[in-house]
């Protein structure tokens, strides 16, 4: 995500935007794919996507889209909102974490995990995706803020391999 993505994001939260205009926006934008690339399509005049704009958007966010698509920055609207989002969590204390997994955990592993974000990252809770991966061979990984936590075996498996090369 671009520096630029973020600086948009965070003047879409500073304006206050009503919740249920920012979801409407964002679904909208990720349905009709065909009206995303007519925002960000430079040939496509700014008087029609303005036209577009008050047409399909919400009030809420019509004058945030219309400063976007005359800055020419509609394809990274997307970015945007994803940043929007990882702003809004981080101002509720929420840290948006993955893990990556070949067993499923436990509640109470899943619980456990949780603290151990809440308290390396000094945030109120934590949000888990979590995706399968049998390849790990077993144990996890775990991404967060640029981090990476590797207790998987495929990971220990290739530590071992590099001290041994050493």
């Amino acid at each position: 995500m671009t520096q630029t993505a973020r600086n948009y994001a965070k003047a879409l939260y500073e304006l206050n935007v009503d919740a249920e205009s920012i979801k409407t926006t964002e679904d909208i934008l990720e349905e009709v794919k065909e009206l995303r690339e007519s925002l960000a399509n430079p040939i496509v005049s700014f008087r029609v996507k303005e036209k577009i704009i008050d047409r399909v958007f919400p009030k809420g966010t019509a004058n945030f889209l219309k400063v976007v698509c005359r800055n020419q920055k509609a394809d990274i609207l997307l970015d945007i909102f994803e940043a929007y989002h990882d702003a809004e969590r981080k101002a509720r204390g929420v840290l948006r974490a993955n893990l990556i997994y070949v067993t499923a955990p436990t509640k109470e592993q899943e619980e456990k995990i949780k603290a151990f974000l809440c308290k390396t990252y000094h945030v109120k809770s934590a949000e888990l995706s979590m995706k399968e991966d049998k390849s790990l061979i077993g144990g996890f990984i775990l991404q967060a803020e640029n981090r990476e936590f590797d207790w998987s075996l495929r990971g220990r498996f290739q530590s071992l391999s590099q001290a041994l090369k050493h």
